[in-house]
């Protein structure tokens, strides 16, 4: 009888093993699972990514994504439950990552780990990707290049990391470190504090270009503007009445 168990919650095993659960909300997932590695391009054809299964932990590796494209490795765990007798299911992520890089994730124990895969974040839009300088010649900035939601932007002097790397989306986005420039809670009044959000298609994640170097958020009709007209390395972004060329901390000169 304990044999009979034993290989019944062996066969339940390996077939939880082969599962592959739904790519969390809001991912579009590529996987294709031989023994060793997958290798899957990037959304729309833009470089690739290779997840390898090493001692039963999935490590996945892009390279020549979109700088703002965002990603992680996920795997669905499997095991048995002998006080209740049932098989039981569970999945793990690693952390988003922008870009090109590296990731890994594992099942808890006693889980077993089935395929790892990539999941991608939604596909980014094309667009010109380099520095945004305003005033003094600083640097749009995010704050510790902190990818949490909530991120306040500032202007810093020009260092080239990726707290500065700015897409200057089609869709009308400006994004950086895989989030989108935002107005804070939708509000349109003078002094909204612009930060980074998850890009989520709203009218505070609009930003349009006009030939005096002002870039203004439509659906507030302000332009993004250095608090106090302040030159100095942490000075914080909020929206304010637009006041064009005549204004030296709302003109912005974007990357071509």
């Amino acid at each position: 009888m304990r044999r009979t168990a034993a290989l019944f919650a062996t066969a339940l095993l390996a077939g939880a093993a082969a599962l592959t659960a739904p790519a969390a909300a809001g991912a579009a997932e590529s996987t294709t699972r031989n023994a060793a590695s997958t290798t899957v391009p990037g959304p729309g054809g833009v470089g690739s990514c290779t997840v390898t299964d090493v001692d039963l932990v999935p490590n996945g590796s892009c390279s020549g994504l979109d700088p703002q494209q965002t990603w992680r490795v996920a795997v669905d765990c499997a095991g048995y439950d002998w006080t209740w007798h049932v098989p039981v299911y569970s999945g793990a992520v690693s952390d988003w990552v922008t870009g090109s890089g590296t990731a890994r994730t594992g099942c808890m124990y006693p889980l077993m780990p089935g395929a790892g895969r990539i999941e991608f974040g939604p596909a980014v839009p094309a667009g010109p990707v380099g520095q945004i300088t305003g005033i003094a010649g600083k640097c749009l900035d995010v704050r510790g290049g902190s990818t949490a939601n909530g991120t306040q932007t500032q202007i810093w002097d020009c260092l080239g990391n990726v707290n500065q790397t700015w897409k200057v989306g089609a869709d009308g986005t400006v994004r950086a470190v895989g989030n989108c420039l935002d107005v804070e809670g939708g509000r349109t009044g003078n002094g909204t504090l612009v930060r980074t959000w998850e890009c989520n298609g709203s009218g505070a994640q609009q930003w349009r270009a006009r030939p005096d170097g002002s870039l203004v958020n439509p659906q507030s009709g302000r332009c993004l503007d250095v608090r106090g007209v302040s030159s100095a390395n942490g000075a914080v972004l909020q929206i304010w009445d637009c006041f064009g060329a005549t204004a030296a901390n709302q003109v912005w000169h974007l990357p071509a």
